[in-house]
């Protein structure tokens, strides 16, 4: 079954959440007698039987069953279903008193919703929803159910296998064409319209992918940056002869914290090797949250200037274990040149300094690629 790595409705509902993803409560370590070892951290669970109204226990639940689910989604949506009906069955025990807690658990559940009907959706052939149509043209739901089908199937298609990508799109147009003609019913015809706006969507996104394999092995751009956030500036000299993975992302990005693990991973397992990761952001005008320990968007009239941005991408950083260098960019150079339009967006530039590979969005398709060619690249010096 193929992963969705596009950034789908249900992902930038979770990204409007914010769930920062933080790193567990380490235990304490034991002392040398047991009389007197200190108690165990409590889990995120146990904090919020206790306090449900702990608002950045409920964050931190989400953003570590979130990831997981996402991934979950497109191997083995029955394994999806049972977190998601675990996660309901937690959260259903949970009786907060405080609005701000209230008003996040009610956001979760309504995600969770989301995902459970593209779990249903992805249990549903395109075939079989052909069907329903060719029998009834003027039935809205499977209209509106047939466009998000052919984003779920063609999406990831677009940018891995672009010409049976093509090759899918032109087919479903085909099919539109000859049902065109029987819809007649008003609700119908602006679903229908909905689809086709869908189609044109998988159309860019198939023109986009040929756009990023264009770029493959052309040279890299060298670096335009504002400001470092942390660690000391680097250079274009710096860079070479190194292994460098360009991770294009934001805090209020949702795929983009999945993406976490797997770069924590690589920046423990190459970093002494020669890879250089470097994640490219820009000023959102967020802050931080010290009583929910994540980052927030300024609201109002509120202006965050661009000292304390880097001061929240620091502590954003820390609470999420992060170690490699971020960055400001300076204007749209970086990203018009590696033709970034959607994030997380992740350029891997070999030794030589030519682009070796371009991955949009989370999914574990996409790390594998990236991890197999930097475990490649690593190894070989190439």
């Amino acid at each position: 079954m193929k992963r969705m790595t596009f950034l789908s409705f249900s992902a930038v509902l979770v990204s409007s959440l914010a769930f920062a993803a933080e790193p567990p409560q380490p235990a304490a370590p034991a002392a040398e007698t047991p009389a007197a070892a200190a108690p165990a951290a409590k889990s995120v669970e146990e904090q919020l039987k206790e306090n449900p109204d702990n608002v950045a226990a409920i964050n931190q639940y989400m953003a570590s069953n979130f990831p997981r689910l996402m991934g979950l989604i497109g191997d083995n949506p029955d394994e999806a279903q049972k977190l998601i009906d675990s996660m309901k069955e937690f959260l259903g025990t949970l009786q907060p008193t405080q609005a701000d807690a209230k008003r996040m658990l009610e956001q979760a559940k309504a995600v969770m919703g989301v995902y459970e009907r593209r779990i249903q959706l992805m249990k549903t052939t395109q075939a079989e929803l052909e069907a329903k149509l060719t029998a009834n043209p003027n039935d809205v739901q499977t209209l509106l159910m047939y466009g998000q089908k052919v984003a779920m199937e063609l999406g990831p298609l677009a940018s891995s296998e672009t010409a049976a990508a093509e090759q899918g799109l032109a087919a479903a147009k085909a099919f539109m064409d000859g049902l065109r003609p029987k819809i007649t019913d008003e609700p119908a015809q602006k679903a229908l319209e909905s689809l086709e706006r869908t189609l044109t969507s998988v159309q860019t996104s198939i023109d986009r992918a040929k756009r990023l394999a264009a770029l493959v092995g052309m040279d890299a751009k060298p670096l335009e940056v504002e400001s470092w956030v942390n660690g000391t500036p680097l250079t274009d000299a710096d860079l070479k002869g190194k292994v460098v993975l360009l991770d294009f992302w934001a805090v209020w990005c949702g795929p983009c914290i999945a993406t976490f693990p797997h770069l924590r991973e690589w920046q423990e397992k190459y970093a002494d090797k020669g890879l250089v990761i470097i994640g490219l952001t820009n000023y959102y005008n967020f802050t931080w949250d010290e009583t929910a320990k994540r980052a927030k968007r300024a609201t109002g009239e509120e202006k965050v200037t661009p000292e304390q941005e880097r001061e929240m991408l620091v502590k954003f950083a820390e609470s999420n274990n992060l170690h490699h260098r971020l960055a400001i960019q300076k204007d749209k150079g970086m990203a018009e040149y590696y033709a970034v339009t959607g994030i997380p967006h992740v350029v891997v530039i070999d030794r030589a300094g030519k682009i070796r590979l371009i991955r949009v969005g989370s999914g574990e398709k996409n790390a594998k690629d990236i991890g197999d060619l930097l475990e490649q690249l690593v190894a070989s010096g190439a």
